[in-house]
């Protein structure tokens, strides 16, 4: 896989992930997929967007 930034846009998980940005915001808002709010705006960790190609739950959600 290629270098992902360490914190990632909502557009940039929906392309890894094959999503809309709705389902990550989505998603993000149920506890999914864990995020951390950056002055206002969802930034998501890259460990935890490779834990879901993966297949398995994202570290911070569990």
């Amino acid at each position: 896989m290629e270098q992902l930034p360490e914190l990632m846009t909502p557009a940039e998980v929906a392309e890894v992930l094959r999503l809309t940005d709705e389902t990550v915001h989505r998603w993000a808002r149920i506890g999914k997929l864990p995020y951390v709010d950056v002055f206002g705006v969802k930034r998501f960790r890259r460990s935890d967007v490779e834990a879901i190609v993966r297949g398995e739950t994202p570290a911070s959600a569990a």
